[in-house]
């Protein structure tokens, strides 16, 4: 199938199983990023350093706090700080600058988003499901779909969530049909190759040993190798690049 879309995934929490999904992504030809706080406060592991760094020359590495915190648990003072010290502390860690940040939990208002614009970012991931166009604030990048069987009364939740119904309609309904979750998510890819725009495929590495995601995200990514052109399988800030030469 020739079209114009272009596919990119992210992973968050910086769990040691995100070199697992690296593998996979490089198997099969993709680009993506990693979203990494330097420990997690709910006590799940965080990559080591020296792990970081390795990840760090294929894939981009984003920031996702010092150590996890829902920015709309705390005060205003330890947001920021949150923001701030967890992307110069990966920053250290990587030898380079850090211009990707995501929201842990997706939980924001816009005074957190003009923290990360403040702290130097050009961009932030949320966790709003069904785009496939951007908006016009690169600091509420969306995505398409959580890499997750979640049932459809999940995800019929996440769609009244959603900030703009309309621009989301159809990738909503895609992801409710017929068949299993894979089978779901093709379809939702071949809507995407078929109308324009872009694939965000998102989730957490620590999620996928709960219901066999390892064989499934192999078969997927195998599936969006056969539709995706190569020098369109971008990282999260390559499709900002690319939303700007393209207007998308």
């Amino acid at each position: 199938m020739t079209n114009t879309s272009v596919f990119t995934t992210s992973w968050d929490d910086g769990h040691p199983l995100d070199a697992r999904v690296a593998e996979l992504l490089s198997r099969h030809g993709f680009r993506g990023t990693f979203y990494m706080p330097l420990s997690n406060r709910e006590g799940l592991p965080v990559m080591p350093p020296g792990e970081m760094r390795r990840l760090g020359q294929e894939f981009e590495i984003g920031s996702h706090t010092i150590d996890h915190c829902y920015l709309t648990t705390v005060d205003a003072a330890e947001a920021r700080r949150q923001i701030v010290e967890g992307k110069t502390g990966l920053e250290q860690i990587l030898g380079h600058r850090v211009s990707g940040f995501c929201y842990p939990g997706g939980h924001r208002t816009l005074e957190h988003r003009q923290m990360v614009a403040d702290a130097g970012f050009d961009y932030a991931r949320t966790v709003v499901n069904f785009y496939r166009t951007l908006p016009a604030d690169p600091f509420r990048m969306p995505t398409t779909l959580q890499f997750y069987p979640h049932g459809r009364v999940v995800l019929a939740r996440n769609f009244i969530m959603c900030e703009e119904w309309g621009r989301n309609r159809d990738l909503f309904f895609v992801s409710i049909g017929r068949g299993n979750f894979i089978s779901r998510l093709q379809a939702m890819l071949d809507h995407v190759c078929l109308h324009g725009g872009v694939f965000h495929l998102w989730g957490h590495s620590w999620e996928l040993e709960a219901f066999d995601g390892w064989r499934q995200l192999d078969s997927f990514l195998r599936y969006a190798a056969g539709h995706i052109a190569v020098e369109r399988r971008l990282n999260n800030h390559e499709v900002l690049q690319h939303r700007v030469a393209n207007g998308c």
